[in-house]
């Protein structure tokens, strides 16, 4: 196997970056401090400061054309909201009536940023939520949802994981794909082990994680993503 130069390394790094950076189902990640982590030691700084809806568009589309599922989702549970019919008005005055605190991003497409979202918020037992990231397309309608919960007892990421994963269980059946110790065993004693059920369809993904790593304890992620094209979607060019 050939060997690949350091500057060439480095190219592929910082393109596998770049659509992580852009694609609005990971914004939320890059700025969590591994994600920041993450790219401090790649030696990239992430470009969503500056990029333009439309290549956001474009990388999510090309993101989501490789994730997607053969078939349409039974239904597109999103912790009650609506994806591709919440707006982003009706979006923040959710948060404001539960009290969560609330900042309004623009990184090509919109985001809120909440924390502070009790567990009953969301329809959920557990501990309260450390971040929640909502992304809206170019219709001003939500297109994803990232959850977040960081820093957590061997019983409140059990508790988290049980509740999340049986939700999408009743709505959908068994997951397209499942990674790791379902009965979290190996991530609760960790330190560096991760648990994941994932469902794609060709309107609708959905990923439950469960994870121990060294910089953020136990964890557990929950991601809702509409995965319907929107118009006029196409790869960047330049």
């Amino acid at each position: 196997m050939r060997k690949l130069s350091a500057r060439t390394w480095r190219g592929a790094a910082a393109a596998t970056v770049a659509v992580l950076c852009l694609g609005t189902a990971a914004v939320g990640a890059m700025h969590t401090h591994g994600g920041r982590l993450l790219l401090a030691r790649l030696g990239v700084s992430c470009p969503i400061n500056t990029v333009s809806a439309a290549k956001v568009l474009a990388v999510r589309e090309y993101a989501v054309s490789r994730a997607r599922g053969s078939a349409p989702a039974p239904s597109r549970p999103a912790l009650g909201l609506q994806l591709d019919v919440s707006t982003e008005a009706q979006v923040s005055a959710w948060a404001a009536r539960t009290h969560s605190q609330c900042d309004a991003i623009v990184r090509g497409y919109h985001f809120l940023r909440c924390r502070g979202v009790p567990a009953a918020a969301v329809g959920e037992a557990g501990p309260p939520v450390s971040e929640m990231w909502f992304s809206f397309g170019p219709g001003n309608t939500l297109v994803a949802l990232n959850l977040y919960r960081r820093g957590m007892t061997e019983a409140q990421v059990r508790q988290t994981w049980r509740s999340a994963t049986e939700r999408l269980q009743l709505s959908l059946g068994p997951p397209t794909q499942a990674t790791g110790d379902a009965t979290l065993t190996r991530v609760v004693t960790g330190p560096v082990a991760v648990a994941r059920v994932h469902y794609a369809y060709t309107d609708y993904i959905a990923e439950i994680t469960a994870s121990h790593m060294p910089y953020g304890g136990l964890a557990v992620r929950e991601q809702y993503m509409s995965a319907v094209s929107a118009p006029g979607h196409g790869l960047p060019s330049g």
